[in-house]
Parts: C-alpha cells; structure tokens; sequence
C-alpha cells in the first residue's frame, strides 16, 4: 500500500450563536404545560366523641301488650254465637262438601279479621273520652273470635278424618 497524505474534503466551522430553530411540532403533538403548583390544603378534621349513656330501654314485645282479661271477656261472649255458627258450618259440609264449609267459614273470617284490625285501629286513635269506638272494636273482636271458634268447633277434625281415612260422608 502507498502511503498518500489524507486532504479534507470540507471545513467544518464552528457554530454561529444562534442557530436555526427546527420547525414547531403541530397543535396535536402539544403536550400541555403542567398546572402551576397550588396553595398548600388547609385540612380541619373534627372528632365527635360519643359517650355512651345508659343503655335504651327494652322494647316492648307483643306478647306484652295482650290485654288478657279484654281478650278472654271477648271469648266467654263469643261462645254462644260460635255454638249458633257452628251447626251451619256442619250443614254445609254434609249437604254442599268440605271444600264449601271451608268457603263459607273463610269467607266472614276475612271479611271479620279486616273490621276487627281497622276497629282496633280506631279505638286506640280515638279520643279517651269516646267510647263508641271501643265498644265497635269489642263487637269486631267478639265476632271474630266466634267465627274462628265456630271454624274450630266443625271443620278441622272433619277435615283430618276425611284426608286420613278417605271418607266423604
């Protein structure tokens, strides 16, 4: 190999001082400048301490607010009208089926359950001076219990001895 010298090709300068910019990206590839730093949080917390107090008062169950003495007066004069409802109620079943003494009892059972709820309802709203709305209620209770006691009187023995053993008559 011969040795020849090396000779540039060009003459690369310094730098001026302000070189050219490149061009501006276009709007989309902006990324937008971080939010100025905000004031420092003022942060308050509140604590309520609850001392506990004396525990509340029980509640009262239901079995509580029975009126046993209203109740059973009610039953002792429903007795003899469930012993006037319940020969009907047998009647029905021997001429008309099972299926229709249960109708004939439900039905007035209903209709009884609602009177006596909205009697009582009416009672206990009414004024302490008034007694024609309690008297109502006791009518309703009174009623009711000779329907169900009637219903209980006829229709439920009859009914198992019926499913059990097959008889119809």
């Amino acid at each position: 190999m011969t040795e020849t010298p090396i000779s540039p090709t060009r003459v690369i300068l310094p730098s001026p001082a302000n070189p050219p910019r490149p061009p501006a990206p276009p709007a989309w590839w902006m990324v937008p400048a971080a939010p100025a730093p905000s004031a420092p949080l003022d942060v308050r917390v509140t604590v309520d301490l609850v001392i506990p107090g004396p525990p509340p008062e029980p509640e009262v169950r239901w079995w509580h607010r029975i009126r046993w003495g209203y109740n059973a007066t009610c039953a002792l004069c429903a007795m003899p009208l469930a012993g006037l409802w319940a020969p009907v109620l047998e009647a029905v079943r021997d001429d008309a089926g099972l299926a229709a003494a249960w109708t004939i009892a439900a039905a007035p059972l209903t209709v009884l359950g609602v009177l006596d709820n909205t009697r009582r309802v009416q009672a206990r709203y009414a004024h302490e001076d008034l007694w024609a709305p309690r008297i109502r209620a006791a009518i309703a209770r009174t009623l009711l219990l000779a329907a169900s006691g009637a219903t209980a009187m006829a229709l439920p023995v009859t009914t198992v001895v019926y499913l059990v053993t097959g008889v119809r008559t």
